[in-house]
């Protein structure tokens, strides 16, 4: 290896030839080909040659010579310059990255040592990249030089050194972002304040992609707790008003002589409760509104997000790739969570619980729901088990889909906080007449527990068990005050039963009606995103089976069906709003039309009644599927009463893509 000779006619203050390397401070690993080579001048320089594929267990063998290096007392005591050689590295993992910087960072503490300044001699373009996402870890400045000799060289000019970028090339989203903007996204919601201080200019650039989403979600967040406050100073008004109704009628009591003032006491107290209902249904239909727009507007950057991530995973990816892309998609799927808790738990603070009864089958929604719930489980290495007793019958009236939310919030709470053993989800029968059956539905684990002073508090909107477990699991504190909202709707009562570090039980009754088994076909009939009709319904007249008019004025969700659809097999135009979509099926005959709701010129609506109705366009049956960021159940109703045929909200996911695809047009096997 070359050494430095330092400047041109003195000695060099340091040379590789003056470093102290001891058998026992060496580390090689003949099964890898990693090594790591260390020496030392002593309270000055510490010096460290990696080579081969550095993997965590690796790091954590390197560990110990690393300590035996500081133990010796070479370093003890000292403000010291370090130069890594990364030359030699083939691969070098995040996780040893990170238990690197930790160990280096806690020996440093232990021998009251400090780097000044770390010299990264070598280091590939990716390597370096990696390096400067970490450099917070060790708390310290990183020079990246190409060889040990310029590291000298450098160290000998007694130059003062300031830390080089480490890429020019832009990383878009890396781990350690999405889990800051996981947990930027928390703090939100724990914080009863307008979030002002807090910006995402502070963690991001202007520019970057969730620097949009996380104003937009602070924005959401400011504005409903706007609206909330404002619903208490109504109902404040309200009650003002009923009290002083109270002591009116008490005073009209006692002066009945007076009837004339009494009844213009009256009149003036109905005005006042008339206007008072006014303003507060005048507000709630504010906040319906509000909640339709501020959807729209999340959902469309999430649609793109979502739909381009899952693009992005089916292409070929390494390791590393492959990593990161998961957590992206992994975290955008966590914020499409929390934002439509936030929309269900404000609909249901609003009383607007509008789900209507239906057939359904419990034992097949078992299955449902422990298939959509088996990967979390099984990740944390725990048994996902339903039983039903046999008493209970095979289809049941009630709240299919507030059963299966309410179901799913307890599990996810279940697993979140059981770390060993299983989680069950048991059906009994509590009672039974001819006409009716009360069931008991608990979900059982063998968690950490619930303290008993804290029970009451866990149903609360936005409260955790405790902070430590705030920290370790993080989460919303919106499922269970939505599950005991929805249970009491439907007529029970949520009972919790748990003791520390031996698990918990959530149950309650609830009360069904009986069909008879020969009907109960009925309820399976059709998807819940359909609406009874098929392709037999479309006109037999020539079409382009594979032709698609996609009806959309985002370029960014144009760009994201566009990709997903070609990929599909299928060909597709582009109309910018309802007028243009007019035109194109007046001038070709398409097999199917995607149609976005809010657009310039015409929206969605006025342009399905045009082409149903106008009899101007090739082929007026043709189907129409709604697909937008408008995702409430009135949404969807409005879209079929306009003439559409289906509804999918975004962000749309292929799979549900393909299966409404799947009904209304099908591809051939000459694809």
């Amino acid at each position: 290896m070359n050494q430095s000779q330092g400047r041109a006619g003195r000695s060099p203050r340091f040379s590789y030839d003056m470093l102290e390397f001891r058998p026992e401070w060496q580390f090689d690993d003949p099964g890898t080909g990693a090594y790591y080579h260390s020496g030392v001048i002593p309270g000055k320089l510490f010096f460290t040659s990696l080579g081969g594929e550095v993997h965590f267990e690796a790091a954590q063998k390197a560990a110990a010579f690393v300590e035996r290096i500081f133990a010796d007392g070479g370093l003890k005591n000292s403000d010291y310059i370090r130069i890594a050689d990364y030359s030699a590295v083939t691969k070098a993992s995040i996780n040893a990255k990170v238990f690197y910087a930790k160990t280096i960072n806690r020996i440093n503490a232990a021998y009251n040592c400090h780097p000044l300044v770390t010299y990264i001699c070598g280091a590939s373009q990716m390597l370096r990249t990696m390096l400067t996402v970490f450099a917070h870890v060790v708390n310290q400045r990183f020079v990246f030089v190409d060889s040990v000799e310029e590291a000298f060289q450098s160290i000998n000019r007694e130059d003062t050194h300031y830390a080089i970028s480490s890429d020019k090339e832009e990383v878009v989203i890396s781990r350690k972002e999405i889990e800051d903007f996981v947990a930027m996204c928390g703090h939100l919601l724990f914080n009863d304040h307008d979030i002002e201080e807090y910006t995402a200019c502070d963690f991001y650039p202007l520019d970057h992609p969730l620097s949009e989403l996380y104003r937009t979600i602070v924005l959401l967040r400011n504005d409903l707790l706007e609206l909330r406050e404002k619903e208490r100073e109504q109902q404040h008004e309200i009650r003002s008003a009923l009290e002083n109704a109270q002591k009116l009628n008490e005073k009209l009591i006692e002066e009945k002589h007076n009837v004339e003032k009494k009844e213009l006491v009256q009149l003036r107290l109905i005005q006042r409760l008339k206007k008072a209902r006014a303003e507060a249904e005048s507000a709630n239909k504010a906040k319906s509104e509000f909640l339709a727009n501020i959807s729209h507007e999340v959902r469309t950057p999430l649609h793109a997000v979502i739909g381009m991530t899952e693009l992005l995973i089916e292409t070929k990816l390494d390791k590393d790739q492959r990593y990161y892309t998961d957590t992206l998609y992994s975290s955008a799927k966590m914020l499409l969570m929390l934002i439509n808790d936030i929309l269900d738990f404000s609909r249901i603070e609003a009383g607007r619980i509008d789900e209507e009864k239906e057939a359904f089958n419990l034992r097949q929604l078992f299955l449902d729901i422990i298939a959509i719930m088996k990967e979390k489980a099984s990740v944390k290495g725990l048994v996902l088990t339903g039983d039903i007793d046999d008493s209970v019958p095979g289809t049941l009236i009630g709240y299919s889909g507030y059963m299966k939310q309410v179901l799913l919030n307890l599990i996810q709470n279940a697993i979140k906080f059981t770390y060993r053993g299983e989680v069950a989800v048991i059906a009994s029968v509590v009672s039974e007449t001819e006409d009716a059956v009360v069931l008991k539905i608990s979900v059982q684990d063998t968690g950490i527990g619930i303290p008993e002073e804290k029970q009451d508090q866990i149903f609360q909107p936005f409260t955790q068990i405790d902070a430590s477990s705030t920290r370790k699991e993080g989460g919303k504190g919106l499922g269970l005050a939505i599950v005991r909202k929805l249970v009491s709707f439907m007529g029970g009562e949520v009972e919790l039963r748990s003791s520390e570090r031996e698990g918990s039980t959530f149950s309650f009754s609830l009360s069904f009606e009986k069909v008879k088994e020969s009907g109960s076909h009925a309820a399976f009939d059709h998807e819940e995103t359909g609406t009874g009709k098929c392709q037999a319904d479309v006109s037999e007249m020539a079409v382009e089976k594979k032709e698609i008019l996609l009806v959309e004025d985002n370029t960014i969700n144009q760009k994201v069906a566009r990709a997903m659809l070609e990929k599909m097999g299928y060909r597709i135009d582009i109309a910018f709003n309802g007028a243009e979509a007019v035109e194109a099926l007046r001038q070709k005959n398409y097999g199917l039309v995607l149609m976005d709701l809010q657009m310039p010129v015409m929206d969605g609506y006025e342009a399905t009644k045009t082409i149903r109705n106008s009899g101007k366009v090739l082929n007026s049956k043709v189907p129409i599927i709604a697909m937008t960021a408008n995702a409430t159940k009135e949404d969807r109703q409005q879209c079929l009463d306009a003439g559409m045929d289906d509804y999918v909200p975004k962000p749309v996911e292929r799979k549900i893509m393909m299966n409404m695809l799947q009904r209304w047009l099908p591809l051939t096997n000459d694809r």
